[in-house]
């Protein structure tokens, strides 16, 4: 596997890289989560231990990192996880927009050393095959998105937000849950893990 995997990103304006993970550390989340990472995931993070691109617009999780991106932490059921009850508890997230979508593994599949990738919907956490290994997810949604979202919104809320930090989410208030529309005027900053979990208590009292 190519060590070189984020050379892509290199060049870009917006994007962050980050001091590369050594193999124990990546083993930590084995141990603690019992989660084994494809070959091609540990190698990208051998690289950089989490990457932020398009001015923090997308987000790759690190492994044992003191911060926002961090895949332990953000993958605690108690974290964020209870406000959406069962609705991602089989999935395990690697990566995100700044909208709080998703991308994930199947749980019960990457033990069975199956590596497809779903992006869970930010208003529903429905799922979405978008990739069947890490290596076509990092060019076909991480790369291709750092260079040129097909997310329009994503660009409009850079253009008038600017850059964003990785502690942050944006939101539409009111929530399109609750008819409010999807329109750039109506979008703000928030906490990241409060983003998700208000997100997810609106879903779920709907449901109710």
């Amino acid at each position: 596997m190519s060590s070189k995997m984020l050379t892509p990103l290199r060049s870009l304006d917006g994007v962050r890289l980050h001091s590369g993970a050594d193999l124990p550390l990546i083993d930590k989340l084995a141990q603690i989560s019992g989660i084994y990472l494809p070959s091609d995931h540990r190698a990208a993070l051998c690289e950089s231990n989490g990457a932020e691109v398009y001015g923090g617009y997308l987000r790759l999780f690190g492994v044992g990192v003191d911060e926002n991106i961090e895949a332990i932490k953000w993958n605690d059921l108690d974290f964020w996880k209870f406000a959406w009850e069962d609705r991602c508890s089989g999935y395990w997230c690697f990566a995100e927009t700044a909208w709080g979508d998703q991308y994930a593994y199947g749980i019960s599949a990457l033990n069975n050393n199956v590596s497809n990738i779903y992006l869970l919907d930010c208003l529903s956490m429905m799922p979405t095959l978008v990739a069947s290994s890490f290596s076509e997810f990092l060019e076909n949604e991480f790369i291709r998105s750092a260079r040129d979202p097909y997310d329009v919104m994503m660009k409009q809320a850079r253009k008038i937000l600017g850059d964003i930090q990785v502690e942050e989410h944006l939101i539409y208030v009111p929530s399109p849950l609750l008819g409010g529309s999807e329109d750039i005027a109506n979008v703000r900053k928030m906490d990241a893990r409060s983003a998700m979990i208000c997100n997810g208590d609106i879903a779920t009292q709907l449901d109710a």
